[in-house]
């Protein structure tokens, strides 16, 4: 609460409040109280539309999705249709918008403005609800783990779709989780003149509804983005890492993983067997490496050999990390197999 508080803490407390009441009702069989409680678990629910609905909607504007948002009232209508009519650039929040739309029409047909599920009178002074009598807690508990489950998907998505914007791998049609299931679904680049590319073309543009100009732009970000375009066989040279330096790292890591002679058995060496000494050993011979490295390596070279070692490369990975700018060599490990 307060400043330790977040926007989503108030999101998920009122759809979890909704279930939790509606699953009370039902499990400890308070019949007696259904004509009450469900008042407040209809309201949680609609409250809860309404606050995802906003929170996406401020988070488009601030990543410049949209160019402005709804004006600040309780019209969930109003707010769903500003969403679906941006037609947002990403395949997954179209989904679960569509998904979401049943839970806002039969939301707004009993409650349009926020005010018939809190208040006995509404603001014309008749009686709330008054055209709908009854109510099924069964049916409603079932609709809202239904609900639970879109309105956590649309919140997920929409912090990653956020968060992948500062990329710049996107267009305004696709974002870039988009254009990663567009790479998936074409051929190696050695094949983009053949009738395989015509058909994968034909399937994504149907897919993601694109045009010829949407499609090529699509195209020309894959090709200039260096994890899209190695999955499709092409190859990008290193922004920073010289030829010099890659040498390098493989004699350091030689040091520390010699070649084995491939006529022997890989040996077992357990751990009673090691002795302080060893380990003392594996440190020293770590801290020579990771010094004759870090007297070589910028940050973007450390960056770029992570990226391009993966796993492989623990000497980078999980033996430097970035502490106030400056690379720290971090001891550990210990005697190694041969």
């Amino acid at each position: 609460m307060g400043h330790q508080g977040d926007e989503l803490h108030y999101l998920d407390g009122y759809i979890e409040a909704a279930w939790e009441l509606a699953d009370a009702v039902i499990q400890k069989n308070m019949l007696g109280r259904r004509d009450t409680l469900v008042l407040p678990i209809l309201y949680n629910a609609r409250h809860a539309v309404e606050l995802l609905l906003k929170y996406v909607t401020n988070q488009l504007v601030t990543c410049g999705t949209l160019t402005q948002g709804h004006p600040a009232n309780h019209d969930i209508r109003g707010h769903y249709d500003l969403l679906v009519a941006a037609n947002i650039g990403d395949e997954k929040l179209r989904e679960g918008l569509g998904l979401l739309e049943p839970f806002v029409a039969s939301l707004t047909r009993i409650d349009e403005d926020g005010q018939e599920l809190r208040y006995h009178l509404n603001r014309e002074g008749d009686v709330s609800l008054k055209d709908e009598p009854l109510a099924n807690i069964a049916v409603i508990r079932v609709s809202l783990r239904r609900l639970a489950s879109i309105i956590d998907g649309l919140k997920h998505r929409t912090i990653d779709f956020v968060e992948e914007r500062s990329g710049k791998a996107y267009t305004d049609r696709c974002s870039r989780r988009d254009l990663l299931a567009i790479t998936a679904m074409l051929p190696p680049l050695a094949e983009w003149k053949t009738d395989a590319f015509t058909a994968a073309k034909e399937a994504i543009k149907k897919r993601f509804n694109l045009g010829s100009k949407h499609f090529a732009e699509a195209l020309d970000v894959i090709k200039a983005n260096r994890e899209m375009k190695g999955r499709l066989g092409g190859e990008s040279e290193p922004l920073s890492l010289t030829d010099a330096k890659a040498v390098c790292v493989i004699e350091e890591w030689r040091k520390l993983h010699p070649p084995r002679d491939p006529s022997e058995e890989p040996s077992v060496i357990n751990g009673s067997d090691i002795s302080v000494e060893d380990l003392m050993e594996g440190i020293a011979e770590q801290r020579a490496v990771l010094k004759a490295l870090l007297a070589e390596l910028t940050s973007d070279d450390i960056a770029e050999l992570e990226a391009l070692l993966s796993r492989s490369g623990w000497v980078l990975a999980g033996a430097i990390r970035c502490e106030g700018g400056a690379y720290q060599a971090q001891a550990g490990g210990g005697k190694r197999p041969p």
